[in-house]
């Protein structure tokens, strides 16, 4: 096995997919505790697991490009 196989392996979907369940998680529990004040625990627990795998699934899927347009439109400006 090359190293640039290693590298662009079949890992690679699930990196980027456990960094994007922890980035979603933590993304989904800032917009519930923000928006949804009035949620129950459990609502809030369900909403935030769903925004969590939503973001992990498309991280996983496009890769590098989910993280470009996360970082480009979702996290603010310096």
């Amino acid at each position: 096995m090359k190293k640039d196989d290693y590298i662009a392996g079949g890992h690679h979907f699930w990196i980027h997919f456990w960094f994007g369940l922890v980035f979603g998680v933590g993304f989904g529990a800032w917009i519930c505790w923000w928006t949804f004040h009035i949620l129950s625990r459990m609502e809030f627990i369900a909403l935030t697991a769903a925004i969590g795998l939503a973001v992990a699934c498309c991280s996983g899927r496009w890769g590098d490009s989910a993280w470009e347009w996360i970082v480009e439109y979702l996290l603010p400006p310096y």
